[in-house]
């Protein structure tokens, strides 16, 4: 019986340590690539991930590659069936319950963390903002990196750290939802985020939570626009 294994079989099987940063990177990578694939109905409601096959498709590693499915069923995009894991349908109303959880959650967080953020952290958040709104690319890691690294400001700086527990779970269900995928956001995002920024860095607790609030109300509008064309 033959043994040998293509080149790409073997490159399929190869190990990749995803605590890496090549590794985080594969991973991410097969992260959008799934996600890509679920976007645009390539994988439906109920198709069952062939690990292998995906792997060849994408041309990555299956440890990349189960990181990737391992977040998509945390996020409840995949689920298990049978001992399966197959894809979930994410209906509209789960996503607008995250989001409305998310407006009371990250709205009071924001409040409470008004005037504590250090104000060099917000100066290197508002540069690189900036920076971002000038180079103009949606597709950008930048940009995701950039929004995590604000909201993560928020729940240190809120003094509590259940809430923050909270928001990090509940932010989790609608992330695939990145300014790759809803790329007329990219100007909006920048300005919603300057101004939180602002309101942080004059311990304005009550705008903080005005402008946290209508950041989400705007994802929120997006999101319907995007999945109700």
């Amino acid at each position: 019986m033959n043994t040998s294994k293509t080149a790409d079989e073997t490159a399929v099987e190869t190990d990749i340590d995803v605590s890496s940063g090549v590794g985080k990177g594969l991973a991410n990578q097969a992260y959008e690539a799934l996600v890509d694939l679920i976007f645009s109905r390539e994988l439906q409601q109920g198709d069952q991930i062939q690990e292998r096959m995906l792997a060849l498709r994408l041309g990555i590693s299956r440890t990349p590659l189960r990181a990737a499915m391992h977040r998509l069923e945390g996020e409840r995009v995949l689920e298990r069936r049978n001992g399966r894991l197959v894809v979930r349908m994410v209906t509209l109303q789960e996503i607008m319950e995250a989001l409305h959880v998310r407006r009371l959650l990250e709205s009071e967080a924001a409040a409470r963390s008004a005037g504590k953020v250090p104000r060099e952290t917000l100066a290197a958040m508002r540069l690189q903002i900036e920076t971002l709104m000038s180079l103009d690319d949606a597709a950008s890691p930048e940009h995701q990196k950039l929004d995590a690294d604000l909201h993560g400001a928020v729940i240190e700086w809120c003094g509590n750290q259940m809430l923050g527990e909270m928001i990090a779970e509940v932010r989790r269900k609608t992330r695939m939802f990145s300014l790759k995928r809803l790329d007329n956001r990219l100007g909006p995002v920048c300005v919603e985020h300057l101004a939180i920024i602002d309101a942080l860095e004059r311990g304005d607790s009550v705008a903080a939570a005005a402008e946290t609030a209508r950041h989400i109300d705007n994802i929120r509008q997006s999101i319907i626009d995007k999945l109700t064309r």
